[in-house]
């Protein structure tokens, strides 16, 4: 008897093993990935609720010191699992994605054991308080009763979050401190007023309604005491807002994913800035005759230009005409791209452009809002933050020339069609959720500067040379950013010399300028991707452009680029000059 099952357990294990043996590599990846990812959100409920994958959507993400090194922990042994896979078993596009998230994982394991942002960043906690609770407010994906009975589980943590946030902050930089505070007020307001309004316009019980009423009393409460915390550890915070080199070029290699070093691009954005300014030059020369009626004799290059820019920014909308004026672009780039065949656009996505939502403000002046990848017709944000309201005439003027109505269209260009907005719906189409999570900032980023390059080469405003030099003024923009995120964490660059570079050499106006100071030291790796992204892009369509020759076609590589999600550009060169 005994003998029988002893015989019969070793015939099930021999079946067990060869079901086993009888999987293929891919689908052993394939298991693994859907086991990672749903365990990912667990640890991050906020970005579950924006990827749309809504298991998660009634929790808050926990920074306890005890997750923190159980997410570690985590993190380290997937990254085992994931090594062990042979690349050449997979097919190409999981072998790609099993590298993206090696690549990730590690980027993540630096985030936690050198980079360490929870101890000293308050930004970092303000955007999962404020996402968390709006992504449910603002987002059609279940029913709105639903929908607020998850964002009221979300309130009640909000004390939880607080205290742990408190704990983990030890020592930050004044202006992350100083634009936390307001943002902190932005998430108070969520409570007492967009919260509110979105569960006053539901047929819900009485009893909901108070216990809504209570949990947002004690989470506003919470947060006011936060924000008084907050005041306190600005007295005695003393850190540099700068990386320092050696952190700065390890976040630039995990951050970026590219072949490019920070050497690197540090030297080649110092070319193209010069090769740019020379062709400012040259389209200026001519405008600063039509304006003046003369030539510019004993004015040296920069001096020719920033006349006639200064000319050409006298063209902006008041703040009133703003918004009105960007729906009015997008109309037209729909157009211009339709009429160029650069593109198939899909109308059938939403897009609403809005103010930017207070607790988001204070980084940058305009921003893209994507539902996530998992969500279907979803509403996309293109937000625009108001002109603030404590600033003097002259800030506003300086702000209105900076976002003059060429400007405008440039930035429309870049956010929306056929930028950010389209790429992204692009992106949401391939079927590997693994490049829609874990999605590259410099291919996104890349992309939208290609996008503004794109539209200029295929004559934009009938080849209009004022459109064409303040275009060239982005991309210089697009330069400086990267130019002085590494001179600022990797150096010493002061406000001083920045903003002279980014006014006297950029053309920038001083609000704007000052603008993205603020920007750059709140931010770091970010600023770069733009022109990494950009120069990749670049360097790809020329190749693909020598392997296709004249079978060449820019809206099937346009297409081709956008079709397989939002991987580091260094996969996407992989893929296209595989292609036949």
């Amino acid at each position: 008897m005994r003998s029988g099952i002893i015989l019969i357990f070793v015939i099930l294990l021999i079946f067990l093993n060869l079901g086993c043996a009888g999987r293929s590599e891919d689908e052993k990846f394939s298991r693994l990935v859907e086991k990672f990812i749903d365990e990912y959100f667990k640890f991050n409920p906020v970005t579950a609720t924006w990827a749309g994958y809504h298991k998660y959507d009634n929790l808050l993400d926990d920074f306890s010191e005890e997750t923190l090194k159980r997410k570690l922990e985590w993190l380290k042994n997937y990254r085992e699992k994931f090594s062990k896979f042979d690349l050449k078993k997979l097919s190409k596009d999981n072998s790609i994605d099993c590298r993206i998230l090696i690549e990730s994982i590690d980027e993540m394991i630096f985030n936690l054991e050198e980079l360490k942002e929870y101890e000293w960043n308050p930004l970092l906690y303000n955007s999962i308080i404020g996402d968390g609770l709006m992504y449910l407010i603002t987002q059609d994906f279940a029913p709105a009763p639903e929908r607020l009975k998850n964002a009221l589980e979300r309130v009640k943590q909000i004390p939880r979050f607080v205290e742990q946030v408190k704990k983990n902050l030890k020592n930050a930089p004044q202006i992350h401190i100083e634009t936390a505070i307001k943002q902190n007020n932005g998430n108070i307001n969520i409570l007492k007023n967009d919260l509110k309004n979105f569960s006053d316009t539901l047929d819900i019980s009485d009893d909901l309604k108070e216990e809504l009423k209570k949990a947002s009393e004690i989470a506003i409460s919470a947060l006011e005491d936060y924000g008084r915390w907050l005041e306190e550890l600005k007295q005695k915070s003393n850190r540099d807002f700068r990386l320092g080199k050696e952190l700065y070029y390890k976040k630039m290699k995990y951050y970026l994913k590219s072949f490019f070093t920070p050497d690197s691009i540090l030297a080649l954005a110092e070319e193209e800035k010069r090769k740019t300014q020379d062709e400012m030059y040259k389209l200026a020369l001519p405008l600063y005759k039509y304006y003046y009626g003369r030539e510019p004799k004993g004015m040296d290059k920069l001096s020719v230009i920033k006349a006639v820019l200064d000319r050409i920014v006298l063209e902006h909308p008041r703040p009133s005409e703003i918004m009105d004026r960007i729906k009015s672009d997008l109309n037209y780039l729909t157009q211009f791209v339709k009429e160029k065949d650069l593109l198939t656009l899909d109308e059938s996505q939403p897009l609403v452009v809005r103010q930017t939502p207070e607790y988001q403000r204070g980084v940058s002046v305009a921003s893209l809002e994507a539902p996530g990848p998992l969500e279907k017709n979803m509403k996309t944000f293109y937000n625009v933050s108001p002109i603030p309201e404590d600033w003097t005439p002259e800030q506003v003027e300086s702000y209105l020339r900076e976002y003059n109505y060429y400007s405008l269209l440039e930035l429309s260009i870049h956010e929306a069609i056929p930028g950010h907005y389209v790429q992204l719906y692009y992106s949401n189409r391939c079927p590997s959720i693994v490049r829609s999570v874990f999605w590259s900032g410099s291919m996104v980023e890349g992309w939208a500067v290609y996008a503004e390059r794109l539209l200029i080469e295929n004559g934009l405003l009938n080849n209009d040379p004022k459109m064409k030099l303040i275009h060239l003024k982005w991309y210089l923009r697009v330069i400086i950013n990267a130019i002085i995120d590494h001179k600022i964490h990797a150096g010493n660059m002061t406000q001083e010399e920045a903003i002279d570079l980014m006014m006297r050499e950029g053309f920038q106006e001083r609000a704007e300028a000052e603008g993205k100071w603020r920007r750059a030291c709140l931010t770091s790796a970010q600023l770069s991707s733009y022109f990494t992204g950009f120069q990749e892009i670049m360097s790809l369509r020329d190749e693909y452009i020598r392997k296709k020759g004249e079978k060449f076609n820019i809206k099937e590589f346009n297409e081709s680029l956008l079709s397989h999600g939002s991987p580091p550009v260094k996969y996407l060169r992989e893929i296209l000059l595989a292609e036949k």
